[in-house]
């Protein structure tokens, strides 16, 4: 157990590295989602989001999208031929067709349809979600195995940014956190909390609070019985303007559009204040 640990910790390290000497540089992460039970999401997010119920059905019609579905298609195929063989060569390409597809089908609301037709066409709208739950669900798996940035701006833009929800409950669950061993990841600006059980035992629990995007502040909240030393991973947003991550009196370097560490012991009620921009 120690050596993985220290193999996990190590991993960490070299994605920080990552993050300052090149972004054509793969680091692979590979960290893993709490169980859903182990995650809250607050009434304000899930107002937001799906009913897992509620998914559109899978309609013949709606799949057979060669244009935009077929694409998708084909960034997963190479997302997997990447982890297949961390090739910094395909992890370029990889990122340069995802930004082109980004920029050219995503725009702002990430929705891939022309909201005109949406709100008079049922299967406009359903081939919308399911278009969007696709692009949901690669970026989520390219942020788990990276850890860049960027795939969690795709993530929120979708949780923010539409007009209509498309991301389900058990989804934001899914990457809100997500840890390696004792290294939490807070992945997704949302309100919500997750209780990790720590590898030495017992347990310690996280609070995010923000109203994003009325505002640009967050608090990350520590609730334990016993102190914990923990590495936890605050990502900041790519449009974050001179953002600043604090403790008290202590500041911690921390750049948009990468992960600040904060790593420490952590006591019951610490507090940690993020303000994006400044």
């Amino acid at each position: 157990m120690k050596f993985l640990r220290l193999l996990a910790v190590t991993g960490i390290a070299l994605f920080l590295f990552a993050c300052n000497s090149g972004q054509n540089q793969l680091t692979v992460i590979n960290s893993e989602s709490f169980h859903e039970k182990q995650v809250r999401l607050d009434s304000t997010v899930q107002s937001r989001l799906l009913v897992d119920s509620m998914m559109p059905e899978q309609n013949p019609e709606v799949q057979d999208q060669p244009a935009l579905s077929g694409k998708l298609d084909a960034l997963a195929e190479l997302a997997d031929k990447v982890k297949q063989t961390k090739s910094d060569s395909l992890w370029s390409r990889l990122k340069t067709e995802w930004e082109g597809f980004r920029m050219k089908f995503a725009g702002k609301d990430g929705i891939f349809a022309d909201q005109n037709q949406v709100a008079n066409d049922s299967l406009a709208r359903s081939k919308s979600k399911m278009l969007a739950q696709k692009w949901a669900n690669l970026n989520k798996n390219l942020l788990q195995f990276s850890g860049e940035g960027m795939f969690g701006d795709a993530i929120e833009q979708l949780l923010y940014n539409s007009e209509s929800p498309v991301l389900t409950d058990k989804f934001l669950k899914s990457i809100v956190f997500t840890h390696i061993f004792d290294q939490i990841f807070v992945n997704i600006l949302a309100s919500s909390s997750v209780e990790h059980y720590h590898t030495t035992g017992g347990a310690i629990k996280l609070i995010q609070e923000t109203n994003y995007p009325e505002s640009n502040k967050m608090t990350l909240t520590s609730k334990c019985s016993d102190v914990r030393y923990l590495d936890v991973f605050i990502r900041i947003p790519s449009w974050a303007v001179n953002p600043s991550v604090q403790l008290g009196n202590v500041k911690y370097v921390c750049h948009p559009g990468e992960y600040c560490q904060i790593s420490r012991k952590w006591n019951d009620g610490d507090k940690i204040d993020v303000l994006l921009k400044n």
